[in-house]
């Protein structure tokens, strides 16, 4: 996603390119929110992303977008849906996904 659109917008940005990475870096870090995409490098997804998130107590309510530029199928449909993601597809417009963002994280921005 554009980490620069991200920061432009006054978003903090943490990025890692696996799950444990992901994990270990959210366990130092604040979070207000995740973007995952679903399509990875290496043998893991953004879903397995998804499902590690909320199996840790910290993370169970974090507001997490899901992004993919491709079809899923129904499992990836139910697993978006089971852990209360909410999926964007690419290329949705950044500034479509920075007010989705506020919304969920509570941000006002009309300042």
């Amino acid at each position: 996603m554009g980490r620069r659109f991200l920061e432009k917008a006054g978003y903090g940005c943490v990025e890692a390119d696996s799950i444990e990475a992901a994990l270990e870096a959210l366990r130092t870090t604040p979070v207000v929110a995740a973007i995952l995409d679903v399509r990875l490098p290496g043998a893991h997804s953004g879903l397995d992303m998804l499902v590690a998130f909320r199996e840790i107590e910290e993370f169970r309510t974090i507001p997490i977008l899901i992004m993919t530029g491709s079809l899923l199928t129904e499992i990836e449909q139910a697993t978006i849906t089971k852990h209360r993601a909410v999926l964007f597809y690419k290329p949705e417009g950044f500034s479509t996904i920075v007010g989705f963002l506020d919304q969920l994280t509570g941000r006002d921005r009309s300042h």
